[in-house]
């Protein structure tokens, strides 16, 4: 086990992190920090990856634009037929 040293202002936010004062201890509060942490680095993209998942989804909605447009013109351009 190590031995860390922190401030005083640093202890009084952690003990502002306990849940429960019975069962907190500070290395569960720094585990559970951490844990939250590590969640929100899973859902963090580097700005380069959104950008480029933008330009992807941009695309895709201009590709689906001209096929409508596409489809709505061929239709036009059928003749119709009077039975």
């Amino acid at each position: 086990m190590k031995l860390i040293e922190i401030s005083d202002e640093l202890f009084d936010r952690l003990k502002d992190s306990v849940v429960d004062p019975f069962d907190d201890t500070p290395e569960s509060v720094i585990s559970r920090l951490i844990d939250i942490m590590d969640k929100v680095k899973n859902r963090w993209s580097p700005l380069d990856t959104c950008a480029e998942s933008t330009e992807h989804e941009e695309e895709s909605q201009n590709k689906k634009k001209n096929r409508k447009t596409q489809q709505s013109e061929s239709k036009q351009d059928e003749p119709v037929r009077v039975l």
